[in-house]
């Protein structure tokens, strides 16, 4: 019985101090400023396309990749892929020896169909592919990653992926 007093001072306690701030609001209307108390200048020579970076081509990327920063940003794939030799699969096939491997070509991975069908191999330029957009890559994969924006990341992973052999 105490704790339902408590509780029932406690909302009480609430209603009043809610009811207050909409009083208080209708006695004291405030006016709408007629124009901007400040204006932000905003430079007409700047447009999106000159704020855009320019883009390298992707070997420029991997001539400067570091597997050790990679390895780093590899960790997000960790939470569903393996990279350890026999290590098994995850949520996503192992990565172990992934760079010049077939796609779809872990035995035992339940790939999708469009995987499947891709065919190929990956090398440095389909792993920033995939890297990059995933579901662009390949329409109807399974992997929900959105992919790695930055190309000296995808570069970066790239290295380390080929360090796993």
């Amino acid at each position: 019985m105490e704790t339902n007093k408590l509780l029932a001072a406690i909302l009480v306690a609430g209603i009043i101090a809610m009811m207050s701030g909409f009083i208080a609001k209708e006695l004291t209307p405030t006016q709408h400023l007629k124009k901007d108390a400040f204006t932000i200048a905003v430079p007409k020579q700047a447009t999106t396309a000159a704020a855009a970076p320019k883009l390298l081509p992707f070997k420029d990327y991997m001539a400067k990749a570091s597997a050790t920063k990679g390895a780093q940003t590899a960790q997000v794939c960790g939470a569903c892929h393996v990279f350890a030799k026999g290590g098994g699969n995850g949520i996503g096939p192992n990565l172990f020896g992934v760079v010049d491997r077939k796609r779809a070509g872990v035995a035992g991975f339940a790939y999708s169909d469009a995987m499947k069908a891709k065919g190929g191999t990956w090398d440095d330029a389909s792993l920033n592919d995939w890297l990059t957009d995933p579901q662009k890559f390949v329409p109807g994969t399974k992997m929900t990653f959105a992919g790695l924006p930055d190309p000296q990341d995808r570069a970066d992973v790239i290295a380390y992926l080929k360090t796993l052999k």
